[in-house]
């Protein structure tokens, strides 16, 4: 057998898939102290705690175009450098269903740290 005929006869629907997210971790310096960028639950599940900056990805998304638009969406920034951090997959940390969550570091300025927590 190759490829094509594996691929042509597969069944995707075999394996259940989790959902994958992304989250935010946007570091920097506000009035001199380091500080971390948090944003209030406006959604069930954890309505109104903090939590970081974060969202699903698209089935057709990479994990940093996801990481980008988050940024933008949620954040209000055009443009950050963003590293990978560690990807969390705890089997029930979620109460909706299974989501692995791939987290972000960005390193802010204390312009941008600001100018992002405006536009929360």
């Amino acid at each position: 057998m190759n490829e094509t005929d594996f691929l042509k006869d597969y069944d995707p629907s075999a394996f259940q898939r989790p959902s994958v997210a992304v989250d935010l971790v946007l570091l920097g310096v506000r009035a001199g102290r380091p500080a971390v960028l948090l944003v209030k639950r406006d959604q069930l599940p954890h309505a109104g705690r903090w939590a970081l900056p974060g969202g699903f990805v698209g089935i057709d998304e990479s994990l940093d175009a996801a990481a980008a638009r988050v940024l933008r969406e949620k954040a209000g920034m055009g443009e950050a450098h963003l590293e990978q951090l560690y990807t969390f997959g705890a089997v029930e940390r979620d109460p909706r269903m299974r989501i692995i969550s791939v987290a972000y570091l960005a390193l802010l300025t204390e312009q941008a740290f600001d100018a992002a927590l405006g536009a929360m």
